[in-house]
């Protein structure tokens, strides 16, 4: 069978792998104000994030692609999810969190939705298995500021290379690939650790749609939209059921 978002990959079952720790099982903590960038849904410990601005003017829907192959203890292993990702004309977003693949079968429902409306600062994320959403302050950060006080790696040196222009999934991007070199003892490591990340983006939709990480410490990560569609997305996405319970977690304005 096809699900609406097309013929879901097929992967060996033997080569899955999933922690329990990555994906939240329960709603986290209410906070009150969240400085992030807007986050894809699929944002975990294992594989990283890959960001999608809220830019106005630039419609897209599209299926978001994870994958992680890594070798322990001579064995390979394979990690790998998808979410669906929309963007409306007014850069209101939508993001879910699926659950691993399965080896054949129907993708795994949701297991939360996030909404991002950048107009009323407001970052709304939903849990279908208790019919609850939970509504916080959003503090937008662009790519270029730092989310944390993080130093960049000691003794790394990083080259970048222009990869000029192709097309994905009928779009057009431009590619960029970094090579970063890590000296040794940096980590305590013994010899220098070569790392590369290799990014496709579409200038159209201010939007990366691939990415590309190969560290010898933690394997090959893919992280790659496919099913790009650049028209306005369904309303649907960004409409919360009636039955759904809402939890304001902002702090009300002082008096």
């Amino acid at each position: 069978m096809k699900s609406r978002w097309g013929s879901w990959p097929a992967f060996p079952a033997a080569l899955l792998l999933l922690s329990a720790s990555v994906l939240p099982a329960q709603e986290p903590s209410p906070t009150d104000l969240i400085p992030m960038r807007p986050p894809d849904a699929l944002a975990n410990s294992v594989i990283k994030d890959m960001y999608v601005p809220t830019t106005p003017g630039a419609p897209f829907s599209a299926k978001s692609v994870a994958t992680l192959v890594a070798t322990r203890h001579g064995s390979p292993m394979l990690f790998g999810f998808f979410s669906m990702v929309a963007r409306n004309s007014s850069g209101q977003m939508y993001f879910e969190n699926r659950r691993f693949f399965p080896a054949s079968g129907e993708p795994a429902p949701r297991t939360y939705f996030i909404l991002i409306d950048p107009g009323e600062h407001t970052r709304t994320v939903c849990y279908p298995a208790t019919k609850t959403c939970r509504i916080n302050g959003f503090k937008h950060i662009s790519e270029a500021e730092p989310q944390t006080s993080v130093e960049a790696a000691p003794a790394s040196t990083t080259e970048s290379i222009a990869l000029g222009t192709d097309v994905i999934e009928s779009v057009t991007v431009s590619g960029t690939r970094e090579i970063t070199t890590i000296a040794t003892g940096a980590y305590g490591n013994r010899e220098p650790i070569t790392t590369y990340k290799e990014v496709w983006h579409s200038p159209e939709l201010d939007l990366d749609v691939s990415i590309t990480r190969t560290d010898p410490r933690w394997g090959r990560q893919t992280r790659r939209l496919t099913e790009i569609s650049s028209g306005e997305p369904d309303p649907d996405y960004f409409a919360i059921p009636a039955d759904y319970k809402m939890l304001d977690n902002r702090t009300p304005a002082k008096q």
